[in-house]
């Protein structure tokens, strides 16, 4: 970008693109969480009137990151393929309307299946919005960056608990039961933002009306210039497999599997310890 000025227009634009993408992908993982969770919610209701057991609760519980683990990877595939924003409506649009099935739930076979399928919707929304940054951000601001999207989690927390809450105590509106307004209430918000983030969200920096010609150079000459020395690195190391086998990645790989089991093991039983 001929006109800017090293440190001070740099982080002008980084601090504009950040308002203008990350509210919106923030809020894309708000609802993601509160739709994880809320089956903790539902569950202080659903056992007795479906006649589960808590065995029945934890496998269905435990199948939605069966089925996320499964199409993550092929998730990410078909993002690259069709354009973030095309990829990350359908993510929505899917795990929506597969939440709001969950309030119809007759046995633990349909239960199972719909977690499982809730898993393999909302599949790769995490490491598709990491991806997406690197469309957008140098890699010096993508820490940040990430910071910001994740925020959206703790938000779902002190958000979709009282929701829940307040819907458990409002059993009997239009002959639903207080568990099945809490997934019917919290699947809408995902579909009805499908339109929001087809239209909204852009592609990438060249699709981008809120730059200037010299801002959208700038950053495809940045990140091309990432892009390159990533490949000259992959070509001196070894192929990008090689990852996989690299000790400090499978340390990271272990903590933070021992740190979702620690999470996901609270939040899907607190409001039973609570209410207990």
């Amino acid at each position: 970008m001929s006109t800017m000025t090293p440190a001070i227009a740099e982080s002008r634009l980084i601090n504009r693109l950040a308002l203008r993408l990350m509210p919106l992908l923030g809020l894309l993982y708000l609802v993601a969480y509160i739709d994880r969770s809320n089956i903790s919610f539902a569950k202080l209701q659903m056992l007795g009137s479906l006649g589960l057991s808590e065995v029945a609760y934890g496998l269905g519980a435990s199948l939605f990151f069966i089925g996320y683990l499964i199409f993550e990877v092929p998730s990410n595939v078909m993002l690259h393929k069709y354009g973030a924003p095309r990829w990350m409506a359908r993510i929505m649009l899917t795990w929506g309307v597969v939440t709001i099935l969950l309030a119809f739930t007759q046995n633990a076979t349909m239960f199972y299946v719909l977690r499982f399928l809730l898993g393999a919707s909302e599949a790769g929304l995490y490491p598709g919005v990491i991806y997406y940054l690197t469309l957008w951000f140098p890699s010096r601001h993508r820490v940040r960056m990430l910071g910001y999207f994740t925020v959206g989690s703790s938000l779902g927390n002190m958000v979709g608990a009282p929701i829940c809450g307040w819907l458990l105590d409002k059993g009997g509106l239009a002959g639903l039961d207080g568990w099945q307004l809490v997934f019917i209430v919290t699947g809408l918000p995902s579909v009805l933002l499908t339109v929001v983030v087809l239209f909204l969200l852009p592609s990438s920096p060249k699709e981008a009306k809120f730059l200037s010609a010299d801002e959208k150079q700038w950053l495809t000459n940045t990140l091309d210039a990432e892009r390159a020395q990533i490949k000259a690195s992959v070509a001196t190391h070894g192929s990008l497999l090689s990852v996989l086998t690299e000790p400090r990645v499978i340390g990271m790989a272990l903590y933070y599997m021992m740190l979702s089991i620690s999470v996901y093991g609270v939040s899907y039983w607190l409001p039973t310890l609570v209410k207990g």
